[in-house]
């Protein structure tokens, strides 16, 4: 990987054509079978790399997180010797969640509540009630047959990510160019300020699909083409990709407004522009953004304007994370989307939203408590009231998706058509069948 020092995120030439990726048509049935969620399960989320806690949670010996995947619980705790482990959420005895009331804490050994087996941090088996009327322990108890049973897990930029795969190729393998593309933002540097999960009434990838485009701007955010550029520039990655929309220059039919509409005007001000004394055309708010960044790159130095171009520093870099994680990455701060399946209800899942940012030293929120939502929400009275823009898009997805997941079981529903601007979306749900027929590349 390259130093982010000396290294820029490429961009992505509009002019570069359009992989054909075929014209298949996805049926509606693969967002509500429990069939293909079980064939998700087994072939695709057992052989993934996934996104799990922020490093940041697991700070001293003993923190510890549980992290639910599908129909799994997993607990990633630092052990002695500063070492993360991830174990499944399980008690060798008969079989009960060892941590079921709580997401994440401290402790010095872990103790299941129904018959009191206890585990070290390190997974190993720590005590066994009554263990003199065991006739299996006559010759010593087997340690190793009674330890936590342990899952992948290795770290990058400021996550921790996990495989259930033990033989699993390694994280950066995995990930390809991303690392090399996301490292100038030095995401692990960043702090969380918001740590949330929805429960929301739709299939995974749904949601995965909601956020994999920008088509759908001129329908759901009618507003967002007053302020940003729907047309965004798309590109595959290997089993990933990304897109990139340009923020502050509105789309067409609007770009030679001189109107700064007020979703705009909200905009500016986040970022320490002031509507009021604007003049001229909106599209050049994109161009003063970059400008007055570069006017701050030597006092702001806890942010990494240096090492962007001028594109980074106004446009939001979309990159999505084959097969549940996406992030729209700023210079000032990363929003990442985890996208989990329910553990029984192929009509649900489980949208994460972490919100992060760079901050200058000694004034980053401290333990940003998690929260969770299993009725509907409103993101704007959830969210700080800088964050509006954001507040406003999330919930015109949230509002959608559930009225997507009732279209696509209806009789009349011959599955998805799709254009080149759904080119992620198509390479998506092709990497899924790949996995699903044993065909996953490496």
């Amino acid at each position: 990987m390259n130093n982010s020092d000396d290294y820029r995120t490429p961009t992505i030439d509009r002019a570069a054509p359009v992989p054909d990726l075929g014209n298949k048509r996805f049926e509606g049935s693969r967002f509500s079978s429990p069939e293909f969620m079980h064939r998700e399960w087994t072939e695709l989320w057992r052989r993934t790399w996934n996104m799990g806690p922020r490093l940041e949670e697991l700070t001293a010996p003993g923190d510890y997180v549980v992290h639910n995947l599908g129909t799994e619980s997993f607990i990633f705790v630092r052990g002695e010797a500063n070492k993360i482990r991830g174990f499944y959420n399980v008690c060798q005895h008969r079989g009960k969640r060892i941590i079921c009331d709580t997401r994440a804490g401290h402790a010095r050994f872990f103790k299941c509540a129904f018959h009191g087996w206890s585990y070290n941090t390190d997974g190993s088996i720590k005590g066994v009630p009554d263990p003199e009327t065991y006739p299996q322990f006559k010759d010593g108890m087997p340690k190793d047959e009674l330890s936590l049973s342990e899952i992948s897990v290795e770290s990058w930029g400021g996550w921790l990510w996990f495989n259930i795969d033990r033989k699993a190729e390694p994280l950066l393998d995995y990930l390809d160019v991303l690392p090399e593309h996301i490292a100038p933002y030095r995401m692990e540097d960043m702090r969380m300020y918001v740590n949330a999960t929805f429960l929301w009434d739709c299939n995974w990838k749904v949601a995965v699909d909601a956020f994999n485009e920008s088509y759908h701007f001129r329908g759901i955010h009618p507003e967002m083409t007053l302020w940003s550029n729907g047309d965004a520039k798309l590109e595959l990655l290997g089993k990933h990709s990304r897109m990139i929309n340009e923020y502050g220059a509105p789309s067409k039919p609007h770009r030679d407004t001189l109107e700064i509409s007020e979703r705009m005007a909200a905009y500016m001000r986040y970022f320490g522009l002031d509507p009021a004394t604007w003049q001229g055309p909106a599209k050049n708010v994109r161009l003063a953004k970059q400008h007055m960044n570069r006017k701050q790159q030597s006092e702001l130095t806890h942010l990494p304007y240096s090492q962007m171009t001028d594109e980074q520093l106004s446009d939001v870099y979309h990159y999505f994370y084959f097969p549940g994680a996406a992030q729209n990455i700023f210079p000032e701060g990363i929003n990442t989307f985890r996208y989990r399946p329910h553990e029984s209800d192929p009509n649900k899942c489980y949208y994460d939203l972490i919100m992060m940012a760079h901050f200058p030293e000694g004034t980053a929120p401290e333990n940003v408590e998690h929260q969770h939502f299993d009725h509907k929400v409103q993101y704007v009275d959830l969210l700080d009231p800088a964050v509006e823009v954001a507040s406003y898009i999330l919930q015109q997805d949230a509002d959608n998706v559930p009225e997507v997941q009732q279209g696509v079981q209806s009789e009349g529903y011959k599955g998805m058509f799709l254009g080149d601007q759904e080119i992620r979306v198509r390479h998506f749900h092709n990497m899924i069948d790949l996995y699903l027929k044993g065909e996953a590349p490496q």
